[in-house]
């Protein structure tokens, strides 16, 4: 499946969620485009009643990977609002917008400011006690992107994922940290 085909499946689950819980006054999908800021403010809503949040995220989630030009513009306010986003499903898929930013934007994208609240969230999401087993996934992911761009995060991150081997974990975590830690091994050494 593309990622036009997803973002139009999506599009839909999306609408008919909407509609299914009396919310179709809050749609952001216009007749030919997509109110992307009125999207962004669904995807921080505080409504955590219905799980709106999560659904706007998911839909958010589809429509980057198909308008990847809006990506920094998407990038750029979820940074801003992270501390906004609570629900682990959200926060997984949160996880993952970030790790296309990452990948596809310009290293030069994200600002000192940005990649510094992107080190702290990663490092809180894999420290905090029973944090879902994707979140955990995605931070191992994100703090190794991030390491490229700053040698120090590997020893903290290393030791953290070392620490969580050691307390036994699920053999999804397993494999992903063990798939870093040897990551980490392989990058060159900074003098």
């Amino acid at each position: 499946m593309t990622a036009s085909e997803a973002y139009n499946n999506q599009k839909i689950r999306f609408t008919l969620w909407l509609e299914k819980h009396d919310r179709i006054d809050s749609n952001p999908i216009r007749e030919r485009d997509i109110d992307l800021d009125q999207l962004l403010q669904l995807c921080v809503s505080k409504d955590v009643k219905s799980n709106l949040a999560l659904h706007a995220i998911w839909f958010l989630e589809k429509y980057a990977l198909a308008h990847t030009a809006r990506l920094p513009y998407i990038f750029d306010f979820l940074v801003a609002n992270l501390a906004s986003v609570s629900i682990e499903g959200a926060q997984r898929i949160l996880g993952n917008i970030f790790l296309q930013a990452l990948k596809n934007l310009p290293q030069n994208t994200a600002t000192e400011g940005q990649e510094e609240a992107l080190i702290n969230c990663g490092f809180d999401w894999l420290t905090t006690p029973g944090k879902s087993i994707a979140v955990v996934a995605n931070s191992f992911d994100l703090l190794y992107i991030l390491s490229l761009r700053h040698a120090w995060i590997k020893e903290p991150l290393e030791a953290e994922i070392s620490l969580l081997l050691e307390r036994g974990t699920t053999p999804a975590i397993r494999s992903r940290g063990q798939k870093i830690v040897k990551q980490l091994h392989k990058m060159p050494k900074k003098k």
